[in-house]
This record gives C-alpha cells, structure tokens and sequence, in this order.
C-alpha cells in the first residue's frame, strides 16, 4: 500500500509553520501545498476553511484493494 502525507499550508502562517518544524522533527516525509486564497479544497478535505491541515492519500496501482485494507485496518484499531 503506497501512502503520502501532504501538508496544506500558507505561507506566513504561524501554525502552519509550527505543523512542519514538528513534521520535520519526527523526519517524517510529506509533501507540501500551498494555498492561497481560495481555501474550497481545504474546506472540502477537513470540513474547516483554514490551514494547516494534513491529509493521508492512499493510492497505488491497485487503489480499490489498497483503500479496503485501509478501512478493514482501521475499523479493527477502532473495535479493539
């Protein structure tokens, strides 16, 4: 299963920046996007107009069995 962080940010925001220096920290990998004014994306990805937010993408060549392993995965850490 291939996954990948991707960071929604501003540039300029005190929280965002505050996001990617504990992002960075954990050495984790992730992609960055930069917002501008139309936030219609970030609303429709987090319910909310502002950043920073980060988001999980799934995807590979086989996407369906990838995104039903991830739920199966999930829904059993949330039943235990």
């Amino acid at each position: 299963m291939s996954k990948e962080l991707i960071l929604f940010r501003k540039e300029g925001c005190p929280y965002c920046k505050r996001a990617e220096e504990e992002i960075d920290k954990k050495g984790i990998k992730y992609r960055k996007v930069e917002v501008g004014s139309d936030r219609s994306v970030v609303q429709l990805l987090s319910g909310q107009p502002t950043v920073p937010i980060l988001v999980e993408v799934i995807g590979s060549k086989n996407q369906d069995d990838d995104i039903i392993e991830y739920l199966n995965n999930t829904l059993n850490q949330l039943n235990n």
